[in-house]
């Protein structure tokens, strides 16, 4: 379980922020699941400007020879605050850095300069991958949707971008209707993923491909109107 070290200065969590921060630190767990929990330090520390009126934190994740920072550090309440802070922590930069280790990873040469502790909780967490795309590939719905958990904050990410490529609003409700069908394509059409892919680069085409396919449907409307017209 990860390390969690709290302070606070000129203000006091509230029982809903203590239970915020409990929530956050099992989404981290489960991210974290296969490195060695003597390795995952959280550290908190928040403080109120009273001149200001405005909550600021300093939430850094120690993780191998890594500190990741916390970026989005201020809100007008410690919820706020929190809410910021763990979407950019949680959502943001470890995905980033997790990321960045499995392609050095990948590469024989960059994998040497990995620290030994990031090796082996690779090498779980790919072991536990194949097991889960397994029993995916054979059917198991509870087995496809345990694998792309921690794609989905990649592949939001993704979506939004691409809709704005393509001038649409990345409103939180096209964001959903994007991942939606990717999702469902991505459960039946599993078996067809290729294998040097990695799921999260995978759904992320198959995002794209959707966001096309609607901006060439729109289009021939579009053209239909004008030529009714």
């Amino acid at each position: 379980m990860t390390k969690l070290h709290v302070t606070t200065h000129g203000c006091q969590l509230s029982p809903a922020d203590e239970r915020e921060i409990e929530r956050q630190v099992q989404r981290l767990d489960r991210r974290l699941l296969h490195v060695d929990p003597d390795l995952v330090h959280l550290t908190l520390a928040v403080e109120h400007d009273i001149r200001r009126d405005t909550y600021y934190g300093s939430i850094r994740l120690a993780l191998f020879d890594r500190v990741l920072p916390a970026k989005r550090n201020s809100g007008p309440t410690i919820a706020v605050l929190l809410k910021r802070a763990f979407e950019d922590l949680v959502e943001d930069q470890l995905p980033r850095f997790m990321s960045r280790l499995r392609r050095d990873y990948a590469y024989e040469r960059k994998r040497a300069s990995l620290p030994a502790a990031a090796v082996r909780a690779l090498e779980r967490s790919l072991l536990h991958e194949r097991e889960l795309l397994d029993r995916a590939l054979a059917g198991d719905r509870a087995a496809f949707h345990a694998l792309i958990d921690t794609e989905m904050p990649i592949l939001s990410r993704v979506v939004a971008n691409v809709l704005i490529e393509h001038g649409r609003e990345p409103s939180p409700a096209a964001i959903e209707h994007v991942m939606a069908d990717a999702l469902a394509i991505g459960a039946r059409e599993l078996p067809k993923k290729p294998a040097r892919w990695s799921l999260s680069g995978w759904l992320a085409w198959l995002a794209r491909r959707e966001i096309r396919r609607e901006a060439r449907q729109q289009a021939v409307a579009q053209s239909a109107e004008t030529a009714a017209g």
